[in-house]
């Protein structure tokens, strides 16, 4: 299999769409189809985040050794719903406050960032930005933060890092994971860590908000 090969096929097992897909890269779903078409290819410096994203290895990404198209991770620990994801929490539906909250949303997806906070504001939070793990901390070291909404795959420093210094650091603030990979242990590795809830992307507007509180 080529690198578009490889890539529908992760794909198809996590089961996203181009768009999906694109939206978590931070790239076209056109850029997407034509990788999986074999028109171009991804530049050296997005296979980390496709690796990432799809849980397979650079390796496999590179052609250097073969697909495992038998039992894999995915077989063995698949990806949690949103209910799923509720149960490992023991999340119970509360009443939200509408009390009006500065929110840091953490996510390296530029169109993310813009669309949490086109919904957060329309919900009268006030919202600040980081693109990675790192910029969170430097922004929490300056700014007063009620919740941080939290990605998990970021360059520089990851989700996971991001919320076990957060917890190190600031453990008043309410921490949000919102994230596509939600196999059963990365959930729990959150909650285990002390992430207050996780959303699940692609997410509904009412549940994240019923979660932020």
């Amino acid at each position: 299999m080529n690198i578009g090969e490889v890539i529908k096929y992760r794909r198809k097992k996590r089961n996203i769409t181009q768009a999906e897909l694109a939206e978590l890269l931070n790239i076209t779903p056109q850029a997407v189809s034509r990788w999986e078409m074999g028109i171009s290819y991804p530049d050296i410096a997005m296979i980390p985040k496709i690796s990432g994203v799809l849980w397979v290895s650079a390796d496999e990404l590179l052609g250097i050794r073969p697909l495992n198209t038998g039992q894999s991770v995915e077989d063995m620990d698949p990806l949690l719903d949103q209910s799923q994801a509720d149960s490992v929490f023991d999340y119970v539906p509360g009443q939200i406050t509408g009390e009006s909250r500065n929110i840091l949303v953490v996510d390296d997806a530029d169109f993310m960032r813009a669309t949490l906070e086109d919904i957060l504001t329309h919900h009268g939070h006030t919202v600040l930005q980081a693109g990675n793990g790192q910029e969170c901390l430097d922004v929490l070291q300056e700014k007063d933060v009620d919740v941080c909404v939290l990605d998990i795959v970021m360059p520089v420093m990851g989700g996971m890092d991001a919320l076990r210094k957060i917890r190190e650091r600031h453990p008043g603030i309410k921490v949000v994971m919102l994230s596509a990979l939600s196999r059963k242990n990365i959930v729990e590795q959150a909650l285990q860590l002390g992430a207050d809830a996780f959303v699940v992307k692609p997410f509904q507007e009412a549940g994240l908000i019923e979660r932020i509180g």
